[in-house]
């Protein structure tokens, strides 16, 4: 069992995730199995909505701002702020605004970062791509592998 580990930023996994840019900076291998720690760079009016999963799960805002739905309550986080997401707990976040928002999130325990593999499209880098209107085909395949993983999708977030 490894006490310690390290990852340079350079060597994360990017992956392009329905017009979001997630990088994988330390999975299940990394830590044991304990976490799942997620880079993401959200573009503006993007939204993962409403969905649940067994880890548990904390967003922390780097830049920009996101609105935090969890179980009928909206939270919006600025910049140094967390939010925490129980297991199980219906949740989603969105990017209201103009700007680009730069969250880091944590799930625990860890194992989540296959779902993102096999969803996402690996990227090059750290660059946002192109906006892109998301077809219900792509909807579909996401849920569907989100179902072999235990995410449960339940519809866009409330207004």
């Amino acid at each position: 069992m490894s006490q310690h580990a390290t990852r340079e930023f350079s060597n994360a996994q990017h992956l392009q995730v329905l017009g979001a840019l997630i990088s994988v900076t330390a999975g299940s291998d990394d830590t044991d199995g304990e976490y799942t720690v997620l880079d993401m760079l959200v573009p503006p009016r993007f939204e993962n909505g409403l969905h649940t999963h067994a880890p548990s799960e904390v967003f922390h805002v780097i830049e920009g701002e996101a609105r935090l739905h969890v179980d009928g309550v909206d939270q919006t986080l600025s910049p140094g702020m967390s939010g925490y997401v129980g297991s199980e707990v219906p949740h989603g976040f969105a990017n209201e605004t103009d700007e680009v928002c730069r969250v880091i999130a944590v799930m625990s325990p860890g194992g989540s970062e296959a779902f993102f593999v096999e969803a996402g499209v690996p990227a090059d880098g750290r660059t946002l791509p192109e906006p892109q209107e998301v077809t219900d085909e792509q909807l579909q395949e996401l849920f569907a592998i989100g179902e072999q993983y235990g995410f449960e999708f339940l519809g866009p977030l409330p207004a």
